[in-house]
C-alpha cells in the first residue's frame, strides 16, 4: 500500500475514534464528513488534480539509471 492511502486510512480512524468519545452525534457527522472527504480524495485521484507525490528519496535503481543516462 502506498504511504498516502495509509495515513488517509489512520486520519479516518483517529476523527471516527475521536467522535465516538464525544457521542452517538459526532459520530455520525464524523462518518458524513469521513464519507465526503474520500469521495473528494477519490475523484481528485481519478481526475489527476489531486495531490502528486513525488519521490522523497530516490532509490538505488533510480540512481544508478540517472547515472547512467549522465554519462
Amino acid at each position: 500500500m502506498r504511504l498516502s492511502v495509509v495515513l488517509l486510512l489512520l486520519s479516518l480512524a483517529g476523527v471516527l475514534g475521536g467522535a465516538a468519545l464525544i457521542g452517538v452525534a459526532a459520530l455520525g457527522a464524523a462518518v458524513i464528513f469521513d464519507s465526503l472527504c474520500v469521495g473528494v480524495y477519490a475523484l481528485a485521484r481519478e481526475t489527476g488534480d489531486g495531490p502528486q507525490v513525488r519521490e522523497v528519496a530516490p532509490s538505488l535503481g533510480n540512481i544508478l539509471e540517472r547515472a547512467r543516462r549522465a554519462a
